[in-house]
């Protein structure tokens, strides 16, 4: 029997070879035989499932693990931006107001603590003086160029954006549940970092949100300044008797349902679920400790049964 079209459209190419290559090991879906009136359409359903080597499973990517009991980390979502650490953006001026003789850097240049950006004559002294970095960074702003008045102006700035913030927007219906020195979980892109956030402000403008911060290491500059971030603050821990991952759970037949291994066959087995964070799911009903279930792939299952019933109702 030959694998739905929707399993192609998932797999990556490395695993549509591998089940190219074992096509002719294909899985068998297997329901119980007999004449069903529509009130044994569930037993029927019931006795449902898949047949599939332990060698093809691993070829196909399928891995199980037991259903044990954990901790839930519950969350609470928020929205923000990437801003500039303050104490790493400097805008910097001459000391004493005079003529600017040299520039000695440009506008993306990456300077060192100390280096001189300008050198600067005095009116008052008619010496000249370097105006220096104050700390390592990149020049994000020129204003000065050979010849012009100091004159009070700023004349670089200069931004070190190894360490940035998140800059979190916490609504009135949050802010119970939020507080300083809590974990959070920082997502933007493909990249995600855990932080703490440091402390909580009133909104300048006095928008209808305070804001949290939390220091973000950004050495790999996966973080840019302006970026909008996602942040799953960590409000509870709950410890329950059963859970597994989000992952082993599949809508099957209008139940939800984990597929369960016993040897060879893997059985849809319908669960009553609780409640959840962003990994795992609490199981109420359906499954007991110990039993090993699908947590990655389960789809392949749940595709073959479905191909299998459609064959049936033919």
């Amino acid at each position: 029997m030959k694998l739905s079209r929707l399993i192609f459209t998932i797999l990556n190419p490395f695993q549509l070879a591998l089940l190219v290559s074992v096509l002719l090991m294909p899985l068998t879906a297997i329901s119980g035989e007999g004449e069903y009136g529509d009130e044994g359409k569930e037993d029927e359903h019931r006795n449902e499932f898949v047949v599939m080597t332990q060698a093809m499973a691993t070829q196909v990517g399928v891995t199980t693990q037991a259903v044990a009991s954990g901790t839930l980390n519950i969350t609470k979502t928020v929205y923000g931006n990437v801003v500039t650490d303050p104490a790493s953006l400097s805008h910097i001026r001459a000391r004493f107001d005079g003529v600017v003789t040299r520039v000695n850097a440009n506008l993306g240049d990456k300077v060192k603590k100390g280096a001189a950006l300008a050198i600067v004559e005095s009116n008052e002294s008619l010496k000249s003086y370097s105006v220096t970095a104050p700390f390592a960074g990149t020049v994000i702003a020129r204003h000065a160029n050979e010849g012009e008045l100091s004159n009070g102006q700023v004349l670089f700035s200069i931004a070190n954006y190894d360490g940035v913030w998140a800059q979190l927007k916490i609504f009135p219906n949050q802010l119970r549940a939020v507080a300083e020195q809590q974990s959070v979980r920082l997502g933007l892109a493909d990249a995600k970092i855990d932080a703490v956030i440091s402390h909580i402000l009133p909104s300048p403008d006095e928008q209808p949100y305070v804001l949290a911060y939390a220091k973000i290491d950004n050495t790999t500059g996966h973080w840019p300044v302006g970026a909008a971030v996602l942040g799953n603050i960590s409000i509870d821990r709950l410890n329950v008797a059963m859970l597994v991952p989000k992952a082993a759970i599949q809508e099957y037949e209008g139940s939800s349902v984990v597929f369960v291994k016993k040897g060879d066959e893997y059985h849809p087995e319908p669960v009553t679920l609780g409640r959840q964070d962003a990994d795992n799911i609490e199981v109420l009903s359906g499954v007991a400790k110990s039993d090993i279930v699908v947590v990655s792939n389960s789809f392949l299952f749940k595709a073959d049964l479905e191909k299998s019933e459609a064959g049936h109702d033919h």
